[in-house]
């Protein structure tokens, strides 16, 4: 019996459609499918499992990655990612444990249509793999290695293309506390990519919300520090805001504040609705979507 997907829209939101497996290239632009990446370590060595894949993938035979796949209906990505661990390595995982590790939405990837919305967790456990428990024989070996000798096999050629997104990151969840100081902080600056503006380079580049930086403040990149400004439905050149959450790039030196129109005093407009992490994601894909990274609120 073919896998039957749920289609979802920009914002996770299950449409009622569904679409079968190897036919989501029939989505429309505004229609997504959803599947996750596991990354699962062993607290006591500090390495990481990965697998390789059967000979008779359609896909990357007899390459190694970590367990991923993809959500049917019905499924929670997480729901998605515990089942994904035991149907490939026999792992039972508690779906309380999980952490997100990256949320990355991607119309196009590699060159190519995809129109997907990708979870990636990551789990700890001493549990061994056990080929002989798990339920599909996608997998025909696992072993444990760092994160330098995962890099190692990629640059050779030896992993699945989708392992490269791992690149400038250990595979450890952002601290809750890494932005504390930052989250809550009320900014002032100026809009140069304003709603409804293209990129001066890049004409392909549309803005769909107002982008712009923060006055005298230098981020990763050496320049003023970049900020999406959301609540607004009108362009404008500037603005004072309250930072609602930052979104931390992995394979960037650069981070991006996510920031509301708010008054001297912090507080946000009553016009203006605090979103949710989905609303955030969706919002900010058309450029996020290049690079992997998760929101920290």
């Amino acid at each position: 019996m073919s896998e039957l997907w749920d289609v979802y829209t920009i914002e996770r939101k299950r449409t009622g459609k569904t679409c079968i497996r190897g036919e989501q290239g029939n989505l429309s632009d505004d229609e997504f499918h959803m599947w996750v990446m596991v990354w699962i370590k062993n607290p006591l060595t500090g390495k990481y499992l990965i697998s390789q894949r059967a000979a008779d993938k359609d896909t990357d035979p007899l390459k190694w990655e970590t367990v991923a796949g993809h959500s049917v209906c019905g499924d929670t990505s997480v729901d998605a990612a515990v089942r994904e661990v035991y149907e490939e390595v026999g792992i039972e995982l508690d779906p309380a444990d999980a952490k997100i590790l990256a949320t990355k939405i991607a119309k196009t990837y590699d060159g190519k249509r995809h129109n997907w919305i990708r979870d990636s967790f990551y789990f700890e456990t001493t549990q061994e793999p056990d080929l002989h428990k798990a339920t599909t024989k996608e997998v025909v070996q696992t072993k444990w290695l760092t994160f330098p000798e995962i890099k190692e096999m990629y640059e050779r050629g030896e992993c699945c293309m989708n392992m490269g997104d791992l690149y400038g990151f250990e595979l450890n969840p952002v601290p809750d506390d890494r932005y504390k100081d930052v989250i809550g902080q009320v900014v002032k600056g100026r809009i140069d990519r304003p709603l409804g503006s293209y990129h001066p380079r890049k004409k392909q580049m549309y803005y769909p919300v107002n982008y712009g930086y923060v006055t005298g403040v230098i981020g990763g990149d050496g320049a003023e520090q970049d900020i999406y400004l959301l609540g607004e439905t009108e362009p404008v050149s500037e603005y004072t805001g309250k930072i609602i959450a930052v979104y931390h790039r992995y394979d960037d030196n650069e981070t991006k504040w996510i920031v509301l129109p708010c008054d001297e005093d912090g507080n946000i407009r009553d016009d203006i609705k605090m979103p949710t992490d989905d609303e955030i994601y969706a919002q900010i894909a058309f450029q996020e979507q290049f690079f992997s990274g998760v929101l920290v609120r």
